[in-house]
């Protein structure tokens, strides 16, 4: 069965980070059944995502539950916050704030801010509206 393809390219564009990800968290068959189970689910339903605007976060949080890491978090990295959680552990896996903004579906602003050293105020996230 031949992939549509944009879901050709999503697999492309995200499969070493989501490998990386799941990695961190599983052994190696264990990880690589899940990040197949993900693009499984996202085939599945791939015409129905296409239409979304939230299609890449979609994803994400496919990938998420597929490798449990909201049940069995690093425990190094505070998992408080889900997205932050998940921000630190694609950081120490050598990814920037806007390869981790693109894989999560999340704006890079909120990726910069759940990173920052210091809490930054909120008018840095978004510009005000006039």
């Amino acid at each position: 069965m031949r992939l549509p393809i944009s879901l050709d390219a999503f697999h492309l564009l995200h499969h070493t980070t989501y490998t990386a990800y799941t990695h961190a968290h599983l052994a190696p068959a264990v990880a690589t059944a899940a990040v197949d189970t993900t693009f499984g689910a996202l085939a599945a339903d791939w015409t129905y995502l296409l239409g979304k605007r939230t299609l890449t976060a979609h994803a994400w949080a496919e990938l998420v539950r597929n490798t449990e890491s909201r049940r069995r978090p690093l425990p190094h990295i505070p998992a408080g916050d889900p997205l932050s959680y998940d921000a630190r552990v694609l950081t120490e896996l050598g990814y920037s704030p806007s390869a981790i903004a693109e894989v999560t579906g999340r704006p890079a602003s909120t990726i910069r801010y759940l990173l920052a050293p210091h809490p930054l105020p909120p008018s840095n996230l978004l510009p005000r509206p006039h």
